[in-house]
């Protein structure tokens, strides 16, 4: 968040930017699954562009999954931002909303590739 952000923004990376803010209470700070946000949508991305162009139903339903991970993920980091720092971040509502589009999109296409199975 660096265009036209206050600096709460900034400093809500801190504590909520490992492990969706969820892991450091109770696995701890050094914990390996406490990685960066960032590090996570780097992965869901790269699954997203590389499953992408498959038509293969495990492809299409690990899409999905990880599609609706990410939405549950952003809703509670949309809600952390808004409702627990009381803030806007423009890039983190960028995010989110790409990732909600991701979900519609593999959501569509998970119902396709399932109606085209059903008809073999």
């Amino acid at each position: 968040c660096f265009v036209g952000v206050s600096q709460r923004c900034h400093a809500s990376f801190c504590r909520w930017g490992r492990g969706l803010g969820l892991v450091e209470p109770v696995l701890g700070k050094d914990s390996a699954l406490n990685v960066p946000n960032g590090a996570i949508g780097v992965v869901f991305y790269l699954l997203q562009g590389l499953l992408g162009t498959h038509g293969s139903r495990l492809a299409s339903v690990t899409l999905l999954a990880t599609s609706v991970a990410s939405a549950v993920a952003s809703l509670w980091l949309g809600a952390v931002l808004l409702f627990g720092l009381r803030d806007l971040c423009v890039l983190c509502v960028s995010s989110y909303g790409l990732n909600l589009a991701l979900l519609g999109l593999n959501l569509h296409q998970h119902r396709r590739s399932r109606a085209a199975t059903e008809k073999k």
